[in-house]
């Protein structure tokens, strides 16, 4: 009878055990299934709520691009100034010095602003999708919005490292303004053109946008218990919304930029 008592409480301590350790690594299973398993990923973003490793990731992830693509942003300034003074090339120089002395004293400062824009951009994003799900009559909480929004940020993190790939392998003498800095990758490659505004339209319609888009209907329909319908709709409606205010500032920034 000990023995037996002993055996089932043995079962029972390695059980609590499994689940604690399934725990401590729901983010990373959640993380892993988005590109492996969405059902499974979206059921633990629904039970689970993991987002907090999920997000120092991200985070992480955007201080490392931010000080890659610096030596980038200082090598379309000199451009620009090149263009716009072509006869004075130590004027440039002397320019640029100063420009690289504020960004090398700036760099700890931006390397901490850019993951602090990042955590607000998905803070809004997160209450956007929320909001959109309570209309839709959705069952939900909005740890769950937020934690399904940040894995899926992962997507969008992944495009920003591809862009940075494509802008290498495109060439860096290619660049010569702050534009330059975006390689195309959608309907931009065939139909861009002088228009900032349609450009920036064209440029979100890409494979990574439709794979984000994608998974945040099929979550939407997991997590947040919606028909599969009105979850197709959450994420049309958030790509119009996102993709208007994207566009807007892409008008704008051209209009404030000297050409």
């Amino acid at each position: 009878m000990t023995e037996y008592q002993g055996s089932i409480n043995g079962e029972r301590n390695a059980e609590t055990g499994g689940n604690h350790s399934q725990g401590r690594n729901a983010w990373l299973t959640a993380l892993l299934g988005l590109f492996a398993s969405p059902r499974q990923s979206f059921e633990i973003i629904r039970n689970r709520n993991p987002w907090l490793a999920t997000l120092l990731l991200v985070l992480a992830g955007n201080a490392a691009l931010a000080l890659a693509s610096a030596p980038l942003g200082l090598q379309a300034m000199r451009a620009q100034l090149t263009d716009r003074m072509p006869g004075s090339p130590e004027q440039v120089n002397a320019m640029m010095a100063q420009f690289e002395q504020a960004a090398a004293a700036g760099r700890w400062l931006a390397m901490a602003t850019g993951p602090l824009s990042v955590a607000v951009g998905l803070a809004i994003q997160t209450v956007l999708v929320w909001l959109l799900a309570i209309a839709l009559q959705g069952r939900l909480r909005f740890v769950q919005s937020l934690a399904l929004m940040i894995h899926l940020a992962v997507i969008t993190h992944l495009q920003s490292w591809a862009n940075f790939l494509l802008v290498h392998l495109r060439g860096t003498d290619a660049i010569r303004s702050q534009l330059d800095l975006r390689a195309p990758m959608g309907l931009d490659l065939l139909l861009a053109g002088d228009n900032a505004t349609l450009n920036a339209v064209y440029a979100s319609i890409n494979p990574f946008t439709i794979w984000f888009l994608a998974l945040l209907a099929l979550g939407a329909a997991a997590v947040f218990e919606v028909p599969q319908r009105k979850a197709w709709l959450l994420a049309a409606i958030y790509w119009a919304a996102t993709t208007a205010f994207t566009a807007v500032a892409a008008g704008l920034f051209a209009r404030l930029t000297p050409s």
